[in-house]
């Protein structure tokens, strides 16, 4: 008797460490997935952001369905490890020690769900997102509805192809002028530092531009001259409403 109840000691304390470690880290990432997945709200290219429209989503079903399913999980995760703790704070292993044995090993399934949402959120909030593309603005590089990979961190260079929110619309446009350049657009072409970098006829009215750009303005267009309402229709684009660099394109 006193071995078996010495073996029942020590499973026991094994179980109620593991059930310390359970209920301190989940609670704990689903503390900081709570607080990034609201801080990268200000993301119009959160996967997660609450105020994101289907239309730059490359499949819109698709991420609902991802969407769904994900919130599902996170439910079923809170409610279990919810029952858990308060069993946990009851004691109740000492009345029915089986059925917490089975509860635990349930949560083992479900203790991966807010390290992997931790690791998504922080990748996709603060390094890379995806999109779609609207439109042929920036044919042949891209054509409409192409898949984007965008990168949040990147050192962004003249002839990058950069994303940026243009009142409430998102344009994928190429980067032309940098802060600091001498750029002058006329009839006749793009010209850097007096420096004929381009030569096109734009179909615009008035497109005349001639000035050193500020410290925190860019100068874009659109591949497509022709069509793409670009910095020569809506003028200089500003640091803060460029959203990322496009590195990849996804699709076949």
């Amino acid at each position: 008797m006193e071995i078996e109840n010495e073996k029942f000691f020590i499973e026991h304390e094994k179980l109620m460490k593991r059930s310390n470690i359970l209920v301190i880290s989940f609670f704990l990432f689903f503390a900081f997935d709570l607080y990034f997945f609201i801080y990268f709200q200000t993301n119009p290219l959160f996967m997660f952001n609450l105020n994101r429209s289907t239309e730059n989503l490359p499949n819109a079903l698709l991420s609902g369905i991802f969407a769904l399913v994900l919130y599902t999980i996170i439910a079923l995760a809170v409610i279990f490890y919810l029952w858990f703790l308060v069993l946990y704070l009851k004691k109740y292993y000492r009345v029915n020690y089986k059925l917490y044995q089975k509860i635990q090993q349930i949560l083992d399934f479900f203790h991966v769900v807010p390290t992997f949402l931790f690791v998504v959120i922080l990748v996709n909030g603060w390094f890379f997102s995806v999109a779609k593309v609207d439109g042929s603005s920036m044919y042949p590089a891209f054509e409409n509805e192409d898949t984007v990979v965008i990168s949040f961190q990147s050192t962004l260079i003249r002839r990058d192809v950069i994303i940026i929110q243009q009142e409430e619309n998102f344009l994928v446009k190429r980067l032309v002028g940098l802060p600091g350049d001498k750029l002058k657009v006329d009839e006749t072409g793009v010209y850097i530092n007096d420096q004929l970098v381009e030569s096109f006829v734009p179909d615009f009215e008035s497109i005349y531009y001639d000035k050193v750009l500020a410290e925190n303005e860019y100068y874009v267009l659109g591949d497509n001259r022709t069509i793409s309402l670009d910095s020569r229709y809506f003028g200089i684009v500003l640091e803060e409403q460029i959203l990322g660099e496009v590195i990849l394109e996804m699709n076949p």
